[in-house]
C-alpha cells in the first residue's frame, strides 16, 4: 500500500511526513496502490488565493483491488492530541463539517469551513477508504499551520501617484467595505473579496480623500477631505459636504451625544466638532498651532469623559476633556501621555491609536519612541503599563480582532537595507505570534497603513499602495 504524501510546504509550516516529500499523484491516476492525501493549502507560509477555506486538502482516489466505496471515505482530524495511553484523541469527521468542492470517481477535494486544526502545533490529518473488494487504506498526513498567513491582493487597477490608501471601513448595515485612495473610493465585498466599484469624487477638485466612517443606523458614509465629505452608501452618490468644515485626517463619533462627530484637522492642528443633522461645524478643541500641524488619531471614552489625540509634532498623547458646555472650547487638554523617549526632546511620539472594548486599555503605535512598538495605556490612570518593543521597525497602524484576543499592526522600513514585517500579536499573551514579510524592490517604498477585521475575525483587510491585501487567521 502506498502510504498518504505531503506536498512541498515550506519550512516555515515545519512540515513533518515522516520522511522526505513525494510529489502527489496525478488526478487521473488509475492503479491499485490505494489513495493519497495532500494540503493544497497554505503553502510556503501562503493561503491558495483560489481556496475559500483556511484549509484545502485534495485527496486522489484509487483502485486497491477492489471499486473504490465513496460513501466510506472519512476524514478525520486528529489535531496531534494523543492521550497518555497512546491513543488520538479529539478526532473530528471532516467530511461532516467542510464543504466538498470536488467530487469524482477518481478525486475529491475538501476546504476547512468550521475551524478544528489548531494554529502553531502538529495537525494529523487521518484518511480512510474503503474499497468492494473489503480492503481499506488508512494512514495520515501531518502539518503545523501557521496562526494566520498572506491570502491574496485585491488590485484596484488604479496608478500608484505620490499618496497610496488611506483609510478603511467596514459597515455592517450594508455589509461593504471601503477604501479612500487619493480621490476616489474603492468599494469591495469582505465575503466574496470582490471588488464591487471605484467612485470618482463628484465633488470638484481634491487634494486627498482622508478616513472614511460608518455611522450606526445612518445611511450616509462620511469621509475626512478638504472638507467632511457625504456619501450616499445606497444610491453610490456623493451628496453635500459638511459646511465650514476644514481639511481633516482621523475621524470618529461622539459617544455621548451620537449626533456629533470629533474630526482630526490638518494645517490647524485642532478638533473640528461636527454635527451631522445641522451638516455643520460646531466649532473645534485644542488651541490653534502654527506648524502646519495636524491630528494623527483619536479614540473617545463612553459618555465622552475623555478624547484621546495623537499630533504630528506633539510629543505623547493628548488627553481632551470634549464635554465643555463652551464651543470653542477652552483649554480642554487634561494631560499628557509619557510614551517613552524621542529622537525628538520629549514624551515620544505616536500614530495610530484604538480603545479596548471595554475602555479599560488604549494602545498606541509608537512610530518614534523608545522602545519603538505597541504601548498598552491604562484610561483610568492615563498612563503606559506595558510596551512591546518592535525596534527596528515604524509601527504606523492597529486593529484589534473581534474578540481582542489578537492585534494586528502595520509598519515601514526604518532602514533600507532592514525591511520591516508587519504582526500578529497575541492580547492575552502580550507577545508576537507571527510576523509577515513585505518585500519590495530596492529603491522602491511601500505602503501598508489602515487594517479592518473581518466581523468573524477570519479575514484581515490590509491597504497597501493602492490595492487590498488580505490575510487570513485562525481563530
Amino acid at each position: 500500500m502506498r502510504l498518504l504524501h505531503c506536498i512541498g510546504f515550506a519550512a516555515a509550516l515545519a512540515l513533518a511526513c515522516g520522511g522526505e516529500p513525494i510529489e502527489p499523484l496525478p488526478a487521473d491516476a488509475r492503479d491499485t496502490t490505494g489513495p493519497s492525501l495532500s494540503v493544497l493549502s497554505p503553502r510556503g507560509g501562503i493561503y491558495d488565493e483560489d481556496g475559500d477555506g483556511l484549509v484545502d486538502v485534495r485527496i486522489v482516489l484509487a483502485d486497491s483491488g477492489g471499486l473504490v466505496d465513496p460513501a466510506g471515505i472519512r476524514v478525520r482530524s486528529l489535531a496531534g492530541v494523543v492521550d497518555p495511553t497512546g491513543q488520538l484523541t479529539d478526532t473530528v469527521e471532516l467530511l461532516n463539517v467542510w464543504a466538498v468542492t470536488e467530487r469524482s470517481e477518481s478525486l475529491l477535494v475538501v476546504h476547512e469551513t468550521v475551524s478544528h486544526l489548531l494554529p502553531s502545533r502538529v495537525n494529523r490529518i487521518e484518511l480512510t477508504v474503503p474499497d468492494s473488494a473489503g480492503n481499506i487504506t488508512r494512514d495520515t498526513v501531518q502539518f503545523t499551520l501557521p496562526y494566520a498567513a498572506f491570502h491574496k491582493t485585491i488590485k484596484t487597477g488604479l496608478t500608484m501617484s505620490w499618496l497610496p490608501a488611506a483609510g478603511l471601513a467596514l459597515c455592517p448595515d450594508d455589509g461593504r467595505l471601503y477604501m479612500t485612495v487619493v480621490r476616489r473610493l474603492v468599494v469591495f465585498d469582505p465575503d466574496s473579496l470582490a471588488l464591487l466599484t471605484i467612485i470618482e469624487p463628484g465633488f470638484g477638485t481634491t487634494a486627498e480623500l482622508g478616513y472614511p466612517l460608518c455611522v450606526p443606523e445612518d445611511p450616509l458614509l462620511y469621509v475626512t477631505d478638504y472638507a467632511v465629505q457625504r456619501f450616499d452608501r445606497a444610491n453610490e452618490q456623493w451628496v453635500s459636504e459638511i459646511s465650514n468644515s476644514y481639511h481633516g485626517h482621523s475621524i470618529v463619533q461622539s459617544r455621548r451625544d451620537p449626533d456629533l462627530l470629533y474630526v482630526g484637522e490638518r494645517n490647524s492642528g485642532r478638533i473640528g466638532i461636527i454635527s451631522r443633522a445641522a451638516q455643520m461645524r460646531l466649532g473645534g478643541l485644542l488651541p490653534f498651532s502654527p506648524y502646519d500641524e495636524f491630528v494623527f488619531g483619536l479614540a473617545v471614552l463612553d459618555g465622552d469623559a475623555k478624547l484621546y489625540a495623537t499630533r504630528v509634532f506633539e510629543e505623547g498623547i493628548l488627553v481632551v476633556d470634549p464635554r465643555r458646555d463652551t464651543i470653542p472650547k477652552d483649554n480642554p487638554i487634561l494631560d499628557t501621555i509619557r510614551i517613552g523617549g524621542s529622537s525628538w526632546p520629549g514624551y515620544g511620539v505616536a500614530d495610530a491609536i484604538v480603545l479596548s472594548r471595554d475602555d479599560r486599555w488604549l494602545y498606541a503605535a509608537v512610530l518614534d519612541g523608545d522602545p519603538r512598538g505597541i504601548a498598552r495605556i491604562d484610561t483610568q490612570l492615563d498612563s503606559v503599563v506595558a510596551h512591546l518593543p518592535l525596534t527596528n521597525y515604524v509601527p504606523i497602524d492597529l486593529a484589534l480582532s473581534p474578540d481582542e484576543s489578537r492585534m494586528f499592526v502595520t509598519t515601514q522600513d526604518r532602514f533600507p537595507d532592514v525591511p520591516s514585517q508587519n504582526v500578529l500579536i497575541d492580547m492575552p499573551g502580550w507577545r508576537v505570534l507571527q510576523r509577515f514579510p513585505r518585500p519590495h524592490p530596492p529603491g522602491v517604498t511601500r505602503f501598508d497603513r489602515d487594517i479592518v477585521f473581518h466581523p468573524t475575525g477570519k479575514t484581515i483587510f490590509v491597504t497597501r499602495d493602492v490595492d487590498l491585501d488580505v490575510y487570513l487567521n485562525r481563530r
